[in-house]
């Protein structure tokens, strides 16, 4: 279930979340991503990216993941983020900067996969690894079903499995 704010595992009480958005304090998050940083060698947070809205707040666009955070920036759409549980809508306007969090010496990166969606061929979705048979076999297919099923109707290919399998 997205928690919708960025602050709650680094921070429990509300109050203080609150009062640390108020004036603008982050610090906490950027130690969160360094902490990556020394851990792995790269900021390894895949989902839950925290962004940084109009130059000024911090919010965690889940579930969003970290590969569609540029897509954010300059959006013509109103986006919206629901907190059910918190019962808050988070809203981003039209055509608003919209900055992942990184640091001079790491800038943001999205994932980049060693070979196209084996489906329909797209170098530029996100995608899902599947096991496809018992021996291991695997293979990388866009993660968004919907725009796969639209590029190959639209007679894009991939690799597709290999011989020994059919795509359904």
């Amino acid at each position: 279930v997205p928690i919708p704010e960025p602050l709650r595992f680094l921070e429990p009480r509300e109050t203080e979340t609150r009062r640390m958005h108020a004036l603008g304090e982050y610090g906490l998050m950027h130690v969160k991503l360094y902490e990556d940083i020394a851990r792995h060698g790269h900021i390894a947070t895949t989902y839950a990216y925290p962004v940084k809205v109009n130059e000024r707040y911090v919010m965690d666009p889940s579930p969003t993941p970290k590969f569609d955070n540029p897509k954010m920036d300059d959006c013509e759409a109103l986006q919206l983020f629901g907190a059910g549980r918190e019962k808050r809508i988070y809203a981003i306007p039209p055509h608003t900067k919209v900055t992942s969090l990184d640091f001079e010496d790491h800038p943001f990166e999205t994932y980049r996969f060693d070979a196209p969606c084996a489906l329909c061929g797209s170098k530029t979705s996100y995608l899902d690894e599947v096991v496809v048979d018992d021996r291991g076999g695997r293979m990388f297919v866009c993660s968004d079903t919907d725009y796969c099923e639209t590029r190959r109707a639209d007679g894009h290919q991939g690799a597709g499995f290999g011989a020994d399998h059919q795509v359904i």
